[in-house]
C-alpha cells in the first residue's frame, strides 16, 4: 500500500503544477509567490501565520520520527533521517506553493482582480485552489 500512497501525492502535485504554469498569468501568481511584501514582516499576524503553517505541517513528520526511534535497526542511521525528513517535508510545502500561486496567478488574470485580494489564506488556498484547477484537466470528473 505504500507502494501506492506514497508518490500518489507527488505525481497528482506534478500534473497539477504542469497544468497550473501552462495556464496563462501563472507567472502573475509565482512572482506574488516568490516577491515577499517585506513591510509586512512586522506585522504580529504575519509570524503568527507562519508558526501555525510550519506547526502542522511539521507535525505529520514527527509520526515517522517517532517510529524511527523506536523501531529501527541499531544499524541504522537515524540523525540522517531526522534531518532529511523536515527538509523533504518543508520541500514539498515549497511544491505545493507554486502549484497553488500558478493558479491563482490564473484566476487573477481571468478575473482580473489583484492577486492579493484573491485569497486571504488559510484553508480556503487549499480547498478552493486545488479542486478549481482539477476542473481544467481534461476527464475532469476523473480527477
Amino acid at each position: 500500500m505504500a507502494y501506492v500512497t506514497v508518490p500518489l501525492p507527488y505525481i497528482m502535485l506534478t500534473i497539477l503544477l504542469i497544468k497550473g504554469v501552462s495556464l496563462p498569468g501563472a507567472g502573475i501568481g509565482l512572482k506574488f509567490l516568490f516577491n515577499p511584501d517585506w513591510s509586512k514582516l512586522g506585522n504580529l499576524k504575519v509570524w503568527e501565520d507562519a508558526f501555525v503553517q510550519i506547526a502542522y505541517s511539521s507535525g505529520l513528520a514527527f509520526g515517522p520520527l517517532m517510529l524511527y526511534g523506536s523501531a529501527r535497526k541499531p544499524e541504522e542511521k537515524l540523525i540522517k533521517s531526522c534531518i532529511l525528513l523536515p527538509i523533504i517535508n518543508s520541500a514539498s510545502s515549497i511544491y505545493a506553493a507554486i502549484t497553488i500561486f500558478s493558479f491563482l496567478g490564473h484566476v487573477s488574470q481571468t478575473l482580473n482582480i489583484p492577486i492579493s485580494e484573491i485569497s486571504d489564506g488559510g484553508l480556503d488556498l487549499a480547498f478552493i485552489a486545488y479542486p478549481g484547477l482539477l476542473t481544467m484537466l481534461p476527464w475532469a470528473n476523473f480527477w
